[in-house]
């Protein structure tokens, strides 16, 4: 059994990728690896399935042609052999693959990866097979089609339980048939799905995404689903209205791309003071700008706990937030210096309430604090038991 897969998100693959069917390799740790970035489900629509119109039945083998047809359908455009790709690689196992041509006769070879439903290369997709298949598809949209590592659970043991450090936040859960007339496109938001947003993934503002929540707004998971994990943990979900093939995702921070980091109390934001560039400025409060003196890339240096650690590159300047002189005291103040090894450089994000976290320096396990200044004051260090809303920050992509 996979216990939690790791899969790697990555842009939408090229026309080359799929035809070639290029992949990562099989990890050491027996979990594989897979490019996510489905940018939609392409021939889905809300009145019919991905079944109904576009040469795909779940009654013949994908290798037949009363399966999946070459010379209509999905098979027939790019978009549309991008889904199939995603498919297969749900499917099929590592170690199996799909030969199909294209309606010019053009042959493209598609990996499978988490075998699913290996039978379906030759046989029919029954209900369970389609809904185990449908779940593994939703998860891997992003509909930027940017690069995010994921980790994947669920009931399913092909993908098995368990959770993994380096991705810490349990974004939501997916399920649902949209193989079938009249599709059924779900999802749920889990514990984090409001934490450090991701583009293109739920709890960004997604746009153009193929599913929707069944239990409203926020319809977290853990209200409505029931649960499942390893040796008692509660590590995903195993029943969401009424379906059994839950994938739970989880994932960490996008490094590739900025967030502002602004205090919960004040709405006051890290601020590269005055855009400066040089070793030793200072972080200071400033309101929210969208300028890129205000944009961080977290950016994990240790896998060894849930919460980090993480160093904070600014944008403008380049450099790296650091406790001035690497100081363990209260009330050191944040500065930005070049790049080092040193744990005043190093942070732990700590889930705190309303989607947002403790900051947490390595060294002095101090937390990052406003203490309570107005706009222009330096951000210090300050306080490591009792939280108030002076230490409590917002983190979100930053425009």
């Amino acid at each position: 059994m996979i216990v939690g897969g790791p899969f790697v998100v990555a842009c939408q693959p090229s026309e080359t990728d799929v035809g070639t069917g290029a992949h990562e390799s099989v990890a050491e740790s027996g979990a594989s690896t897979s490019d996510n970035g489905l940018t939609s489900i392409n021939g889905l629509t809300s009145i019919n399935g991905l079944t109904s119109i576009n040469g795909l039945t779940s009654i013949n083998g994908l290798t037949s042609i009363n399966g999946l047809s070459s010379t209509v359908g999905i098979m027939t455009t790019p978009a549309g052999r991008t889904t199939v790709a995603y498919i297969v690689r749900c499917a099929l196992a590592a170690n199996d693959s799909l030969v199909k041509q294209d309606q010019t006769g053009a042959s493209y070879t598609f990996k499978g990866q988490i075998g699913l439903a290996p039978q379906w290369k030759t046989d029919a997709c029954d209900t369970a097979c389609q809904e185990a298949v449908s779940a593994c598809v939703m998860a891997h949209v992003n509909t930027t089609g940017r690069h995010i590592a994921l980790w994947l659970d669920a009931p399913m043991p092909e993908i098995g339980w368990g959770t993994n450090d380096a991705y810490p936040m349990q974004e939501g859960a997916f399920f649902g048939n949209i193989f079938i007339q009249n599709p059924k496109a779900y999802f749920c938001n889990g514990n984090d799905w409001d934490r450090g947003p991701v583009a293109g993934r739920i709890g960004a503002g997604q746009s153009g995404a193929p599913y929707s929540n069944p239990f409203g707004n926020p319809g977290t998971c853990a209200s409505a689903c029931a649960t499942g994990g390893e040796s008692g943990a509660i590590d995903g979900y195993t029943d969401c209205n009424g379906y059994g093939k839950v994938v739970t995702v989880y994932r960490d921070f996008d490094p590739t791309v900025p967030y502002t980091i602004c205090n919960q109390r004040s709405g006051l934001c890290m601020d590269d003071w005055n855009w400066g560039t040089g070793a030793g400025n200072s972080m200071n409060l400033w309101p929210k700008t969208n300028g890129d003196n205000q944009k961080f890339f977290l950016e994990r240096v240790s896998v060894s706990s849930h919460d980090g650690n993480y160093r904070l590159r600014n944008k403008f300047s380049g450099m790296y937030v650091t406790i001035a002189g690497n100081s363990t005291a209260n009330n050191a103040g944040l500065v930005q210096e070049p790049a080092n090894t040193s744990n005043g450089q190093r942070f732990n994000m700590i889930e705190s309430i309303d989607g947002s976290y403790l900051i947490e320096n390595e060294a002095s396990r101090l937390l990052v604090n406003t203490n309570w200044q107005a706009a222009g004051g330096q951000i210090v260090q300050n306080g490591n038991g009792v939280y108030d809303e002076g230490q409590i920050w917002k983190l979100e992509l930053a425009q």
